[in-house]
């Protein structure tokens, strides 16, 4: 599957080539530490330096200010969000609804095994409704993600595997906050919620379809 070139510069963020890359990658991936630990509440600059082994004066090079390590960790956490996937569902045949279960597929392994990935992303969010410098990070982070739902479900529509009668941005909204709930939880019920959203979306005859074919 070919990627664009903001997914490529993400995953050089994740693994960079070069020395200065990979202390800025550090200097990262200890702001993401520290925020999934301490929150945002107790993100201050020594505790990020003190972390990654270097002084304030090192970190202050690669991020002059503090809203510059904010953007530079949404953007640390986006790229872990487009290398991570949980495993591919089994095709069914329906692309968009096979888009859709790649989705539930990577919430569980979120869930299951990158737990910090959501906490992070939770401190952003809410920190986000209190801070609209925050909050212009966060919409940048989510653009990415909702317009591929967006393409999902236009596609699903045209293609005759999601109901006719669904509005395209009804239908987004509430995939949209599907997912981010579904996130929240405290247990594992992917299960549960994926049957209910595809007995939703899908048509008649390609949910008897798909579940005759799971049986």
């Amino acid at each position: 599957m070919s990627i664009s070139s903001a997914e490529e510069y993400l995953l050089e963020l994740l693994n960079p080539s070069d020395e200065q890359g990979k202390r800025k990658t550090a200097l990262l991936q200890a702001t993401f530490d520290v925020i999934a630990e301490l929150g945002f509440e107790g993100l201050r600059t020594r505790a990020v330096a003190d972390r990654a082994g270097v002084n304030v004066a090192t970190l202050h090079y690669y991020f002059p200010g503090k809203q510059a390590l904010i953007e530079g960790v949404a953007q640390f956490l986006g790229a872990k969000f487009v290398a991570l996937h949980g495993p591919p569902p089994e095709p069914s045949g329906f692309a968009a609804l096979d888009r859709l279960r790649q989705e539930f597929s990577d919430g569980r392994y979120y869930f299951d095994h990158e737990p910090d990935l959501l906490m992070v992303l939770q401190e952003f969010t809410m920190r986000g409704r209190r801070d609209p410098e925050v909050q212009k990070v966060v919409e940048m982070m989510y653009g990415h993600w909702r317009d591929n739902l967006e393409k999902m479900v236009r596609a699903g529509l045209a293609e005759g595997t999601f109901r006719s009668e669904l509005d395209p941005e009804e239908t987004l909204a509430m995939l949209h906050c599907v997912f981010l709930g579904a996130s929240t939880r405290q247990e594992n019920d992917f299960g549960d919620v994926q049957r209910a959203v595809e007995r939703w979306l899908l048509t008649e005859a390609i949910w008897q379809a798909t579940r005759g074919a799971e049986q």
